[in-house]
Protein backbone atom coordinates (compact mmCIF):
# COMPACT_ATOMS: atom_id res chain seq x y z
CA UNK A 1 0.00 0.00 0.00
CA UNK A 2 2.75 2.29 0.97
CA UNK A 3 4.60 1.60 -2.38
CA UNK A 4 1.32 2.90 -4.66
CA UNK A 5 1.31 5.80 -1.86
CA UNK A 6 4.54 6.60 -2.91
CA UNK A 7 4.38 6.49 -6.73
CA UNK A 8 0.96 8.67 -6.45
CA UNK A 9 3.04 11.08 -4.74
CA UNK A 10 5.57 11.10 -7.61
CA UNK A 11 2.99 11.33 -10.31
CA UNK A 12 1.81 14.54 -8.95
CA UNK A 13 4.71 16.21 -8.04
CA UNK A 14 6.27 15.74 -11.28
CA UNK A 15 2.74 17.01 -13.37
CA UNK A 16 3.00 19.92 -10.69
CA UNK A 17 6.78 20.12 -12.36
CA UNK A 18 5.91 20.06 -16.06
CA UNK A 19 2.69 22.69 -15.76
CA UNK A 20 5.37 25.50 -13.96
CA UNK A 21 8.02 24.89 -16.40
CA UNK A 22 5.43 24.41 -19.27
CA UNK A 23 6.40 27.69 -21.65
CA UNK A 24 3.98 30.43 -22.74
CA UNK A 25 4.88 32.70 -25.52
CA UNK A 26 7.93 34.58 -24.03
CA UNK A 27 8.10 32.53 -21.20
CA UNK A 28 12.11 31.60 -20.42
CA UNK A 29 12.49 27.63 -19.41
CA UNK A 30 15.49 27.09 -17.74
CA UNK A 31 17.99 24.76 -19.62
CA UNK A 32 19.02 21.53 -17.61
CA UNK A 33 21.03 21.99 -15.16
CA UNK A 34 23.87 19.53 -16.00
CA UNK A 35 23.93 21.73 -19.43
CA UNK A 36 24.53 25.18 -17.37
CA UNK A 37 27.28 23.38 -14.90
CA UNK A 38 29.55 23.26 -17.62
CA UNK A 39 33.18 23.60 -16.88
CA UNK A 40 33.72 26.76 -19.63
CA UNK A 41 32.69 30.17 -17.85
CA UNK A 42 29.96 32.23 -19.83
CA UNK A 43 31.71 35.37 -20.90
CA UNK A 44 28.14 37.02 -21.40
CA UNK A 45 24.58 37.42 -19.72
CA UNK A 46 21.26 37.91 -20.86
CA UNK A 47 19.47 41.58 -20.13
CA UNK A 48 16.25 43.12 -21.59
CA UNK A 49 15.25 42.04 -24.86
CA UNK A 50 14.32 44.05 -28.14
CA UNK A 51 10.92 44.36 -29.45
CA UNK A 52 8.67 44.51 -26.70
CA UNK A 53 7.42 47.83 -27.08
CA UNK A 54 4.82 49.02 -29.63
CA UNK A 55 6.95 50.30 -32.14
CA UNK A 56 9.37 47.53 -32.06
CA UNK A 57 7.09 44.90 -31.85
CA UNK A 58 7.51 42.13 -34.61
CA UNK A 59 4.31 40.01 -36.18
CA UNK A 60 6.90 37.41 -37.46
CA UNK A 61 10.68 38.34 -37.12
CA UNK A 62 12.41 36.15 -39.40
CA UNK A 63 15.91 37.56 -39.39
CA UNK A 64 18.13 40.80 -38.96
CA UNK A 65 21.29 41.78 -39.36
CA UNK A 66 23.97 44.80 -37.93
CA UNK A 67 24.19 47.88 -40.06
CA UNK A 68 27.56 50.02 -40.38
CA UNK A 69 26.26 52.53 -37.30
CA UNK A 70 25.52 49.59 -35.23
CA UNK A 71 21.91 50.04 -35.79
CA UNK A 72 19.89 46.59 -36.19
CA UNK A 73 18.24 46.03 -39.50
CA UNK A 74 15.29 43.28 -38.33
CA UNK A 75 13.32 41.68 -40.77
CA UNK A 76 9.27 41.33 -40.29
CA UNK A 77 7.85 38.28 -42.90
CA UNK A 78 3.99 38.78 -42.06
CA UNK A 79 4.22 42.66 -42.05
CA UNK A 80 6.95 42.74 -45.40
CA UNK A 81 8.88 45.20 -43.70
CA UNK A 82 12.52 46.16 -42.40
CA UNK A 83 12.75 47.80 -39.17
CA UNK A 84 15.84 49.77 -38.19
CA UNK A 85 16.17 49.79 -35.01
CA UNK A 86 18.85 51.58 -32.50
CA UNK A 87 21.18 49.70 -29.88
CA UNK A 88 19.24 51.20 -27.17
CA UNK A 89 16.40 49.36 -28.39
CA UNK A 90 14.44 52.36 -30.00
CA UNK A 91 12.71 52.43 -33.54
CA UNK A 92 14.63 54.59 -36.01
CA UNK A 93 12.68 53.86 -39.01
CA UNK A 94 10.65 51.41 -41.20
CA UNK A 95 11.40 50.11 -44.72
CA UNK A 96 8.47 48.56 -46.74
CA UNK A 97 8.85 46.02 -49.51
CA UNK A 98 6.59 44.10 -51.50
CA UNK A 99 8.30 40.87 -50.59
CA UNK A 100 8.59 38.49 -47.01
CA UNK A 101 12.34 39.29 -46.16
CA UNK A 102 14.31 35.99 -44.45
CA UNK A 103 18.05 36.97 -45.48
CA UNK A 104 19.39 40.39 -45.01
CA UNK A 105 23.18 41.42 -45.00
CA UNK A 106 24.37 45.39 -44.85
CA UNK A 107 27.38 46.81 -45.91
CA UNK A 108 29.69 49.47 -45.47
CA UNK A 109 28.86 52.06 -47.85
CA UNK A 110 25.11 51.93 -46.27
CA UNK A 111 23.78 49.66 -49.18
CA UNK A 112 21.78 46.50 -47.96
CA UNK A 113 21.05 43.57 -49.56
CA UNK A 114 17.69 41.47 -48.95
CA UNK A 115 16.39 38.22 -50.04
CA UNK A 116 13.17 36.11 -50.11
CA UNK A 117 11.21 33.57 -51.89
CA UNK A 118 13.03 33.73 -55.01
CA UNK A 119 13.51 37.22 -54.42
CA UNK A 120 16.99 39.11 -54.48
CA UNK A 121 17.16 43.49 -54.58
CA UNK A 122 19.87 45.84 -53.05
CA UNK A 123 18.17 49.03 -50.93
CA UNK A 124 20.19 52.13 -50.21
CA UNK A 125 20.97 53.72 -47.22
CA UNK A 126 17.00 55.09 -46.32
CA UNK A 127 15.83 51.48 -47.77
CA UNK A 128 14.96 51.92 -51.26
CA UNK A 129 15.06 49.46 -53.66
CA UNK A 130 17.44 50.05 -56.41
CA UNK A 131 18.06 47.16 -57.33
CA UNK A 132 16.54 43.76 -58.17
CA UNK A 133 17.92 40.49 -59.28
CA UNK A 134 16.46 38.33 -62.29
CA UNK A 135 16.38 35.24 -61.45
CA UNK A 136 13.19 33.76 -63.67
CA UNK A 137 13.92 30.63 -65.24
CA UNK A 138 16.06 29.40 -62.59
CA UNK A 139 15.79 25.90 -60.66
CA UNK A 140 15.70 28.57 -56.94
CA UNK A 141 13.00 30.77 -58.94
CA UNK A 142 10.92 29.45 -56.42
CA UNK A 143 12.89 28.88 -53.18
CA UNK A 144 13.29 30.31 -49.68
CA UNK A 145 16.33 32.01 -48.97
CA UNK A 146 18.24 30.89 -45.45
CA UNK A 147 21.40 33.26 -45.67
CA UNK A 148 23.23 35.99 -47.70
CA UNK A 149 26.61 36.99 -47.51
CA UNK A 150 28.89 39.65 -49.78
CA UNK A 151 32.95 40.16 -50.38
CA UNK A 152 33.99 43.15 -52.73
CA UNK A 153 33.07 41.49 -55.76
CA UNK A 154 30.16 38.86 -55.13
CA UNK A 155 27.15 38.89 -53.59
CA UNK A 156 25.77 35.12 -51.85
CA UNK A 157 22.66 33.73 -51.52
CA UNK A 158 21.30 30.77 -49.94
CA UNK A 159 18.31 29.12 -51.32
CA UNK A 160 16.52 26.12 -49.49
CA UNK A 161 14.13 23.28 -50.47
CA UNK A 162 12.07 20.46 -49.19
CA UNK A 163 11.60 20.03 -45.55
CA UNK A 164 13.05 18.41 -42.27
CA UNK A 165 15.97 16.64 -42.67
CA UNK A 166 15.49 15.75 -46.07
CA UNK A 167 15.76 19.96 -47.18
CA UNK A 168 18.84 20.05 -49.40
CA UNK A 169 20.36 24.05 -49.96
CA UNK A 170 22.09 25.80 -52.90
CA UNK A 171 24.11 28.59 -53.20
CA UNK A 172 24.36 31.23 -55.73
CA UNK A 173 26.68 33.58 -56.43
CA UNK A 174 25.61 37.19 -57.86
CA UNK A 175 28.19 40.38 -58.88
CA UNK A 176 27.69 43.36 -56.70
CA UNK A 177 25.43 44.71 -59.14
CA UNK A 178 22.74 41.60 -58.71
CA UNK A 179 23.54 39.96 -62.31
CA UNK A 180 25.15 37.30 -63.55
CA UNK A 181 23.73 34.40 -60.92
CA UNK A 182 26.04 31.46 -60.89
CA UNK A 183 24.76 28.15 -58.36
CA UNK A 184 28.17 27.37 -57.30
CA UNK A 185 27.29 24.41 -54.61
CA UNK A 186 24.17 22.27 -54.62
CA UNK A 187 22.80 19.68 -52.18
CA UNK A 188 23.69 20.91 -48.98
CA UNK A 189 22.24 19.81 -45.80
CA UNK A 190 20.53 22.35 -44.05
CA UNK A 191 17.71 21.17 -41.83
CA UNK A 192 14.24 23.06 -42.92
CA UNK A 193 15.55 24.87 -45.65
CA UNK A 194 17.89 26.97 -43.30
CA UNK A 195 21.36 27.10 -43.96
CA UNK A 196 23.51 30.25 -43.21
CA UNK A 197 26.19 31.56 -44.64
CA UNK A 198 29.02 34.51 -43.89
CA UNK A 199 31.50 35.82 -45.79
CA UNK A 200 35.55 37.31 -44.29
CA UNK A 201 38.37 38.27 -46.62
CA UNK A 202 36.82 37.02 -50.39
CA UNK A 203 35.90 33.38 -48.33
CA UNK A 204 32.73 31.78 -47.71
CA UNK A 205 31.51 29.70 -44.58
CA UNK A 206 28.77 27.89 -44.60
CA UNK A 207 26.71 26.32 -41.41
CA UNK A 208 26.09 22.64 -42.71
CA UNK A 209 24.01 22.09 -39.30
CA UNK A 210 22.46 18.46 -40.73
CA UNK A 211 26.01 17.40 -40.96
CA UNK A 212 27.30 19.39 -37.62
CA UNK A 213 29.60 21.12 -39.47
CA UNK A 214 31.26 24.83 -40.60
CA UNK A 215 32.26 24.64 -44.34
CA UNK A 216 34.82 27.00 -46.13
CA UNK A 217 34.64 28.27 -49.47
CA UNK A 218 35.85 29.90 -52.45
CA UNK A 219 34.05 32.13 -55.08
CA UNK A 220 33.64 29.14 -56.88
CA UNK A 221 32.08 26.54 -54.26
CA UNK A 222 35.18 24.35 -54.00
CA UNK A 223 35.38 23.45 -50.40
CA UNK A 224 38.74 24.50 -49.00
CA UNK A 225 38.19 23.35 -45.16
CA UNK A 226 35.69 21.71 -42.83
CA UNK A 227 35.32 21.01 -39.65
CA UNK A 228 32.85 20.27 -36.57
CA UNK A 229 31.58 17.62 -34.84
CA UNK A 230 28.38 15.88 -32.89
CA UNK A 231 28.63 16.15 -29.49
CA UNK A 232 25.91 15.88 -27.19
CA UNK A 233 27.62 16.00 -23.97
CA UNK A 234 30.43 18.89 -23.98
CA UNK A 235 30.34 21.85 -25.58
CA UNK A 236 33.19 21.77 -28.16
CA UNK A 237 30.96 20.08 -30.51
CA UNK A 238 27.56 20.95 -31.91
CA UNK A 239 24.37 19.20 -29.90
CA UNK A 240 21.07 18.70 -30.42
CA UNK A 241 19.53 18.23 -34.20
CA UNK A 242 21.13 20.22 -36.67
CA UNK A 243 23.86 22.32 -35.53
CA UNK A 244 25.53 25.12 -35.75
CA UNK A 245 22.76 26.99 -36.83
CA UNK A 246 23.70 30.46 -37.76
CA UNK A 247 27.50 32.14 -37.78
CA UNK A 248 28.57 35.56 -37.52
CA UNK A 249 32.52 37.18 -37.97
CA UNK A 250 33.51 39.20 -34.83
CA UNK A 251 36.22 41.84 -34.38
CA UNK A 252 39.98 39.60 -35.50
CA UNK A 253 38.11 37.62 -36.97
CA UNK A 254 36.59 35.38 -34.33
CA UNK A 255 33.53 33.48 -35.74
CA UNK A 256 30.54 33.34 -33.36
CA UNK A 257 28.40 30.12 -34.05
CA UNK A 258 24.45 30.13 -32.53
CA UNK A 259 22.72 26.58 -31.65
CA UNK A 260 18.84 26.29 -32.00
CA UNK A 261 17.19 24.26 -29.64
CA UNK A 262 20.35 24.92 -26.91
CA UNK A 263 20.23 28.56 -27.30
CA UNK A 264 24.49 28.82 -26.52
CA UNK A 265 26.10 30.89 -27.91
CA UNK A 266 30.10 30.39 -28.42
CA UNK A 267 33.63 31.22 -30.14
CA UNK A 268 35.39 29.66 -32.85
CA UNK A 269 38.87 30.63 -35.06
CA UNK A 270 37.95 30.52 -38.77
CA UNK A 271 40.08 27.22 -38.83
CA UNK A 272 37.83 25.80 -36.01
CA UNK A 273 39.90 26.01 -32.45
CA UNK A 274 37.45 26.14 -29.86
CA UNK A 275 37.89 29.54 -28.08
CA UNK A 276 34.98 29.80 -25.28
CA UNK A 277 31.36 30.07 -24.58
CA UNK A 278 29.90 33.03 -24.93
CA UNK A 279 26.38 32.52 -23.25
CA UNK A 280 22.94 30.49 -23.05
CA UNK A 281 20.22 32.73 -24.38
CA UNK A 282 16.72 31.94 -22.34
CA UNK A 283 14.68 30.66 -25.62
CA UNK A 284 12.00 28.83 -25.35
CA UNK A 285 12.87 24.59 -25.69
CA UNK A 286 10.52 22.44 -27.45
CA UNK A 287 7.65 24.15 -26.87
CA UNK A 288 6.05 24.80 -30.80
CA UNK A 289 5.61 22.17 -33.28
CA UNK A 290 7.71 19.17 -33.14
CA UNK A 291 10.72 18.53 -30.90
CA UNK A 292 12.72 18.16 -33.94
CA UNK A 293 11.22 21.24 -36.14
CA UNK A 294 11.65 23.65 -32.96
CA UNK A 295 15.31 22.22 -32.55
CA UNK A 296 16.18 23.23 -35.66
CA UNK A 297 15.09 26.96 -35.66
CA UNK A 298 16.38 30.18 -36.91
CA UNK A 299 18.50 32.01 -34.62
CA UNK A 300 20.70 34.29 -36.38
CA UNK A 301 23.05 36.88 -34.45
CA UNK A 302 24.60 40.32 -34.65
CA UNK A 303 27.67 41.31 -32.44
CA UNK A 304 28.74 45.15 -31.72
CA UNK A 305 31.89 46.36 -32.38
CA UNK A 306 33.56 46.34 -29.29
CA UNK A 307 31.42 42.74 -28.76
CA UNK A 308 29.96 44.03 -25.25
CA UNK A 309 26.46 43.18 -26.84
CA UNK A 310 25.36 40.29 -28.78
CA UNK A 311 22.11 40.15 -30.14
CA UNK A 312 20.29 36.88 -30.92
CA UNK A 313 16.87 36.44 -32.51
CA UNK A 314 14.34 34.54 -30.32
CA UNK A 315 11.70 33.33 -33.08
CA UNK A 316 9.15 31.75 -30.65
CA UNK A 317 8.59 35.05 -28.35
CA UNK A 318 9.21 37.64 -32.04
CA UNK A 319 12.11 39.25 -30.04
CA UNK A 320 15.80 40.15 -30.36
CA UNK A 321 17.39 38.58 -27.25
CA UNK A 322 20.47 40.73 -25.73
CA UNK A 323 23.37 39.50 -24.44
CA UNK A 324 25.64 41.68 -22.05
CA UNK A 325 29.40 41.10 -21.78
CA UNK A 326 30.33 40.01 -17.83
CA UNK A 327 32.46 42.61 -16.13
CA UNK A 328 34.84 40.96 -14.33
CA UNK A 329 35.60 41.69 -10.54
CA UNK A 330 39.17 43.35 -10.28
CA UNK A 331 41.05 41.46 -7.91
CA UNK A 332 42.59 43.08 -4.89
CA UNK A 333 46.67 42.65 -5.19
Amino acid sequence: MKTLQIIALLTILTSVAFSANKGQKGHIIPFDEAEMQSNDSASHKEIKPIGTTKETEFKALSTFCMDSKGNLLACDSKAKLIKVIGSDGKLLDTWKLDFAPYSIVSCQDGSTYIAGIGVVCKVDAKGKVVKTADVKGMPFEKSKASGIAFTKKDVFVCFGTGWSLRSLSTIVRFSRDLKSPKMIAEKLRGCCQRLDIVARKGFLFVAENARHRVLKMDRDGKILAKWGKRDRMGTKGFGSCCNPMNLCFGKDGVLFTAESGLGRIKRYTPDGKYLGLVGHIGVERFTRASRKAASCSNIPLAISKDQSRIYVLDFTANLIRVMAKIEKDKQKP
